[in-house]
C-alpha cells in the first residue's frame, strides 16, 4: 500500500528553520522531555527518527544520540535544542512562533506525520467511513492553532472532541485533495480524484441500470394489462368489434408482448406515433373495462 507519510516526510526541507519546526512537532507529539536529567526520549516511526537523528548530527553535535527499535534517546545539552525549537522548560510546544510560510507548511506536514490519519473507501463498502482527513491532539489550544493555520491556506476544517483528545478534520474530498497538494503529496491527491471519478462512473452506471430496470418493469406491467384486455376481447367477443386502427395495434401487441411503445412504433413502420399507440391501447383497455362491466 502506498505510504503517503513517507512522501510528505521526504518533502520537508533540510534547512535549519524547517528542521526546527519539524522537531518542535515531533517533540510535542512523541517525546518525553526530562530536563532534570537532560534527556529526551522519542517514540515514533523509524523514518521520522532517522530524520531527527540527521538534524541532531548536523546542528547539535553536543547531543548524544542512541537509537533502538522505534525509540530515540537524546542526552546532553538539550536546552539549546529546546530553546531553538520554541519549547519551554516544561516541555510545552509553541509552534505558533514559527512565522515563515515554509515553516508553517512544515508544521502542517509534521503534525500530519505524527498525529494525522487519512482513509477513504476504495471498495464501495457501505460500512466504510468514507473520505476522512484528521489530526488528533491532546491540547485544545494546539487544535485551535492548527485550525487557524489551515485556514491561512484556505482550508476549512472542523473541530470535535473525542474522549480526552481534540480532533480537527474534514470529510470533503476536494479539500482533502488540495491539502495533500499543499503537503507535497500529489500522488495521493491524484489517487483520490481517480477514485472519485471511478465511483461516479459506477454510481452513474447503477443509476442507468436502475432506470432501465424500472422502465422495463413498467413496460412489462403495462404490456400485461394491455394483453389481458386484448385476450379477454378475443376470447369473449372477437377482434372484429375493434375498428381497423385499434385492431392493428392489438395484433402488434399480441405478436410482441414484451416490447416498449417505442419498439411497437418501429414494428408498425412508424406509421403511428408513440403517443398514438398508447392512445389506441388505452381505448382497448377502456372497452375491455366496459365489456366486463356489462357482463357483470
Amino acid at each position: 500500500m502506498y505510504d503517503c507519510k513517507s512522501t510528505i516526510l521526504s518533502s520537508i526541507p533540510d534547512n535549519s528553520c524547517c528542521s526546527l519546526a519539524f522537531i518542535n512537532i515531533v517533540l510535542y507529539s512523541s517525546a518525553h522531555i526530562d530536563t532534570k536529567n537532560s534527556t529526551i526520549l522519542i517514540n515514533s516511526r523509524t523514518d521520522i527518527l532517522d530524520k531527527v537523528k540527521s538534524i541532531i548530527f548536523n546542528f547539535y553535535p553536543n547531543i548524544d544520540v542512541n537509537a533502538w527499535d522505534n525509540f530515540l534517546l537524546l542526552k546532553g545539552n538539550i536546552f539549546n535544542l529546546l530553546l531553538d525549537c520554541n519549547i519551554d522548560s516544561n516541555g510545552k510546544s509553541e509552534p505558533y512562533l514559527f512565522s515563515n510560510e515554509c515553516d508553517k507548511i512544515t508544521i502542517l506536514k509534521s503534525i500530519f506525520l505524527t498525529n494525522g490519519n487519512f482513509y477513504y473507501n476504495q471498495d464501495n463498502n457501505k460500512n466504510s467511513k468514507g473520505y476522512n482527513f484528521e489530526i488528533i491532539v491532546k491540547d485544545e489550544d494546539v487544535a485551535n492553532f492548527l485550525l487557524n493555520l489551515f485556514a491561512e491556506f484556505d482550508f476549512k476544517l472542523k473541530k470535535t472532541k473525542r474522549n480526552n483528545y481534540f480532533v480537527i478534520y474534514t470529510k470533503n474530498s476536494n479539500v482533502i485533495c488540495d491539502i495533500f497538494v499543499k503537503l507535497s503529496d500529489v500522488k495521493t491527491a491524484l489517487d483520490i480524484q481517480n477514485n472519485l471519478a471511478m465511483r461516479e462512473m459506477r454510481n452513474s452506471a447503477n443509476r442507468q441500470n436502475n432506470c432501465f430496470e424500472f422502465n422495463l418493469n413498467k413496460t412489462i406491467d403495462a404490456s400485461s394489462i394491455q394483453l389481458n384486455a386484448i385476450n379477454y376481447i378475443i376470447n369473449n367477443y372477437s377482434l372484429d368489434i375493434l375498428d381497423e386502427n385499434l385492431k392493428e395495434v392489438a395484433l402488434a401487441r399480441i405478436a410482441n408482448p414484451d416490447v416498449s411503445l417505442n419498439d411497437l412504433k418501429t414494428i408498425l413502420n412508424n406509421k403511428i406515433s408513440r403517443a398514438g399507440i398508447k392512445y389506441r391501447l388505452d381505448k382497448i383497455i377502456t372497452l375491455y373495462q366496459k365489456l366486463k362491466g356489462e357482463e357483470k
